[in-house]
């Protein structure tokens, strides 16, 4: 059996602060990884679309850049919400590891503080 290695996942609610595509404000980061995540909202991109990510972890005050692209599209399906996978591109080294230490802590924390803001 060939099993995929992939990052590990967590759920989350990082809201946007502001926005600078054509994303809605009430869009959301319903789950993370290192390498992606996916963004509830119902005005979906194009495949392959550009992003430049501007996300606040909780209790950080530095803005983390994100350069990050479009994967997947999904429509609004019966019990499924519509969003859109993104893969990121470009990190800074020094972001990356914030952002690892952020999955990593809320993966094992039930307590852990899921919620940050997000600009896109």
């Amino acid at each position: 059996m060939d099993e995929k290695r992939r990052p590990p996942r967590i759920e989350t609610d990082l809201r946007f602060i502001s926005c600078s595509s054509s994303i809605s404000m009430d869009s959301r980061i319903t789950n993370i990884s290192a390498t992606g995540a996916f963004i509830e909202t119902n005005e979906l991109l194009p495949i392959d679309a550009e992003l430049d990510l501007h996300l606040q972890l909780p209790d950080d005050p530095e803005i983390i850049s994100i350069d990050a692209r479009v994967v997947w599209t999904k429509a609004m399906g019966y019990a499924a919400l519509a969003g859109m996978g993104i893969q990121f591109k470009n990190i800074l080294p020094k972001h990356q590891e914030k952002l690892a230490a952020f999955i990593a802590y809320n993966s094992q924390s039930d307590i852990g503080s899921r919620h940050g803001t997000l600009c896109v």
